[in-house]
């Protein structure tokens, strides 16, 4: 990867990129609050699994499959399924919204007629209109989703600043193996079992006092 393909995909997965990623938790707000999360061992487990076989994994998957779409009735198909596939309201609010802020910011800054989608979609299209590398796109997405909810923990658990750093250097294996193994998937292994994460962001419709969107 060249480094003008390097510098956009840093930019565009950046935390200073204006999709308001800073306002969701993908329900881990709801999980610290429950005390189900409270360490950095419990949060490092947790994002193991989202990653492996929750939305971490699916979303690779759709992002490499609108990255490989040769139609726009093709990638319009892949947006379907991935708003289908959101398991309540606020996490299709946290994949619209981002996807939508992203869009809109990167048609501002380049000249690309990129629709509003669903985030991950919105990233595999503008990389392969850019010819960024799909194998980098895909890995760097995990890391920045996987950074964000690490970034949300160290606000909530609290967990130090350090800790949350050490979280993320340990899953980044996890991240190289579960993006290779997206890149390999259909679109029909799509699957999650992670139930309680699911639930998470439901039961986080109703807390009474929240930070975060999702």
């Amino acid at each position: 990867m060249n480094r003008q393909a390097l510098h956009k995909l840093m930019q565009w997965l950046s935390p200073a990129y204006p999709v308001g990623a800073f306002s969701y938790s993908h329900g881990l707000e709801w999980v610290i609050a429950a005390g189900e999360v409270t360490d950095a061992a419990g949060l490092q487990a947790w994002l193991s699994d989202i990653l492996q076989h929750g939305a971490g994994r699916n979303d690779t998957i759709l992002l490499a499959h609108a990255y490989r779409a040769k139609t726009d009735g093709e990638r319009a198909e892949i947006t379907e399924l991935a708003t289908a596939l959101t398991p309540g309201a606020e996490r299709l609010l946290e994949t619209m919204a981002q996807g939508a802020a992203f869009a809109r910011t990167t048609r501002d800054v380049w000249p690309d007629a990129l629709p509003d989608s669903p985030y991950p979609v919105a990233i595999g299209t503008v990389a392969r209109a850019h010819d960024i590398p799909l194998p980098e796109t895909a890995a760097l997405y995990l890391h920045a989703f996987a950074a964000n909810l690490i970034s949300a923990a160290v606000r909530f658990v609290p967990l130090g600043q350090t800790e949350g750093q050490a979280v993320l250097a340990n899953l980044t294996a996890t991240i190289d193996v579960t993006a290779d193994a997206a890149l390999m998937a259909n679109l029909g292994d799509i699957g999650s079992c992670t139930y309680r994460a699911d639930m998470a962001s439901m039961q986080h419709e109703t807390m009474a006092t929240r930070i975060f969107r999702s």
